[in-house]
């Protein structure tokens, strides 16, 4: 949420930025808090990037934490019984003995795997977020450099009176 805030403020700082054709403050102030967006951004991405190294132990507090009713949902759409030990199965309609348990396995496997993949598209896309947001820090920077370089030549022209060209 407070990435969230600090990108639309961002964003609310380069409308004025923009509009104003000799001001620079308001531009360099909207780049820096690109830099601290895309950073938050990027430590985000890492961390969930992170996370997806320990799936089968995160998944694990994750399964434990859960009712049985919802661990027996979970068996059903995965095939599968109890997380790490079939033994520790909930019997409902997947899992009817031991037997069928040991046949089906764990679900630490499909879980972490269905996991995994939306985890992959959740850090993917603040990693592309960033990509975008650096693509922003470069197009001001190039704007910053652009109006610098215009007022240094209104300045020459007007130290040798030749007036706006």
């Amino acid at each position: 949420m407070v990435n969230s805030f600090i990108m639309f403020g961002a964003f609310l700082l380069s409308v004025p930025a923009f509009f104003l054709k000799s001001n620079r403050l308001l531009l360099t102030l909207h780049a820096w808090v690109v830099v601290v967006s895309a950073l938050l951004t990027l430590g985000i991405g890492l961390a969930i990037w992170y996370s997806t190294l320990e799936t089968h132990v995160n998944m694990a507090a994750v399964w434990t934490a859960q009712t049985a009713t919802v661990q027996s949902l979970l068996q059903t759409k995965f095939q599968c019984c109890g997380y790490s030990n079939v033994s520790q199965l909930v019997q409902d309609g997947t899992c009817t003995s031991s037997i069928v348990a040991a046949k089906l396995g764990s679900c630490m496997v499909p879980f972490g795997t269905y996991a995994d993949r939306f985890l992959d598209i959740v850090f993917t896309t603040f990693f592309g977020f960033v990509a975008i947001e650096v693509m922003l820090l470069l197009s001001a920077m190039c704007l910053i450099k652009d109006r610098k370089e215009r007022e240094r030549y209104r300045l020459i022209d007007e130290k040798r009176a030749y007036g706006p060209i």
